[in-house]
């Protein structure tokens, strides 16, 4: 009945052709898409017409029309994904090699892209290949239960990836991603996006990536019985089960009456699987979020045993610096920020912390200013940075430079209490002590502003400067 109404619109028009292609009706479900004036030639609408021309083993006009879209930036990836599948289908090995190793070029891949190309590894009889591509992906994404579970499965020959070897496989892929690709434009449009994963059950029920997105899609949606159902429909034996218990371990660690369910699930993927650092280590976050830093640095403590990525390692390092500093622990927390600056790729963030670390301890002020310096040149406008290259530069006595870095990041957080507070003791140390005195009032008044934050306001103490001054 859309249809009818609007036999232009690409939502009704993408339903009723796979509808057509589930029943083997090629032909039909073809036509509709050609009918689609103006549209017929989008990436969208080739994308489905080279599965439909692959269902009919026309496998060389498949290929000629998804190359047509090499040149677009935005899909390129899709389409080699697509053109690599479809290569692979029609026996293509040298030409689907040649598409999967530009696709490893990418930066926008993701986990079933990589899933499908190590099953054509696998299937190649390359096991040792197939275990780099998988490996390669990891050291990028270390804290992906999933892909830890695909590696050590597809290493260990206990699972064999999903490969796209099929064209209702293929057609189910290419609804995916366009579901993907809609969602993020129209995010608010869930029906949209719950409509063309439910179209793929038909295709290939069998694709638990859609299940897991599924499942969430219906938690955004406030739905938590279907958010369990579908969540519950990933198999044990398969490298998603782990991120599904996960998922539904968060849920239920969302409210108080629920957290021991949550914390079950938890300990029994752990009895499962002792030896997966990222179980431990999003336990240990759950901790420290909820103050319990005790049981937070034993889960890191265990994460970083385990933990077989630099880049992981020095995540586990920093995450269990910031409770050693809350701690006022500071000979620890200074020996993990300094193990995770030797590991990870440093980003901003973790320059502008350990920077302000050291110069709020009197550690080291010309290396704190040098990170935050480094920080701030990622990130000029920043104003915790801006408040953090301030504070710095009042440590070293360059009151008037400071106090244009502190007053720029006021104008952006005017009621952070932190930032007035520093900024008032510059004021204080450039005599204009009235000024002072208000500002440090104003952090007062503001002083449940970030009461959560990893460094609250000193309510004592500004008291005290406003009585006495510095």
């Amino acid at each position: 009945s859309e249809y009818k109404k609007n036999n232009q619109n690409i939502v009704p028009v993408m339903y009723l052709a796979n509808d057509y292609f589930v029943k083997k009706q090629y032909s039909k479900s073809l036509q509709l898409l050609n009918n689609l004036k103006g549209k017929s030639d989008t990436f969208i609408v080739k994308l489905l017409k080279a599965w439909i021309l692959t269902a009919q083993k026309k496998y060389d006009d498949a290929l000629d029309l998804l190359e047509t879209e090499l040149d677009n930036k935005a899909f390129r990836k899709y389409v080699l994904m697509h053109l690599g599948a479809i290569a692979e289908i029609a026996d293509d090995k040298s030409y689907a090699t040649e598409i999967y190793e530009e696709v490893l070029k990418t930066e926008r891949v993701n986990i079933f892209d990589i899933e499908n190309i190590s099953s054509f590894y696998l299937r190649s009889k390359n096991q040792k290949q197939a275990v780099k591509v998988i490996s390669d992906y990891y050291t990028k994404m270390p804290d992906s239960v999933s892909v830890l579970m695909l590696l050590n499965g597809v290493r260990d020959g206990l699972y064999t990836p999903v490969s796209i070897d099929t064209a209702n496989k293929g057609m189910a892929k290419a609804i995916f991603d366009i579901s993907s690709i809609f969602s993020s434009v129209f995010a608010s449009s869930q029906d949209l996006h719950l409509m063309y994963l439910t179209m793929i059950d038909d295709l290939y029920p069998d694709f638990y990536m859609s299940t897991l997105v599924k499942s969430e899609v219906y938690k955004n949606l406030n739905k938590p019985a279907l958010f369990f159902k579908y969540s519950n429909k990933v198999p044990e034996d398969n490298y998603l089960y782990t991120t599904s218990k996960l998922n539904e371990a968060l849920y239920y660690l969302q409210s108080d009456t629920t957290k021991d369910k949550g914390l079950g699930i938890f300990n029994n993927l752990i009895s499962k699987y002792p030896n997966i650092p990222q179980l431990y280590f999003r336990l240990g976050s759950y901790y420290q979020n909820n103050k319990d830093y005790v049981q937070a640095i034993d889960n890191y403590s265990k994460a970083l045993s385990f933990a077989d990525s630099d880049k992981l390692k020095g995540d586990i390092y920093f995450a269990r610096a910031q409770i050693y500093d809350i701690d006022k622990n500071t000979e620890n927390a200074k020996n993990d920020l300094e193990e995770a600056f030797k590991l990870k790729d440093v980003n901003p963030v973790f320059l502008n912390y350990y920077g302000y670390f050291l110069i709020n301890n009197n550690l080291d002020l010309d290396k704190g200013l040098d990170l935050i310096s480094r920080a701030v040149a990622n990130e000029p406008t920043n104003p915790f940075f801006l408040d953090s290259f301030g504070w710095a530069l009042f440590k070293k006595g360059d009151f008037e430079k400071s106090l244009k870095l502190l007053e720029l990041a006021k104008s952006i957080e005017p009621k952070n209490p932190v930032i007035i507070d520093h900024l008032a003791d510059v004021y204080w140390s450039l005599n204009r002590k009235r000024e002072a005195v208000f500002e440090w009032q104003k952090a007062l008044s503001f002083k449940d502003y970030n009461k959560n934050s990893i460094e609250p306001i000193n309510i004592n103490k500004i008291e005290y400067k406003i009585n006495y001054g510095l």
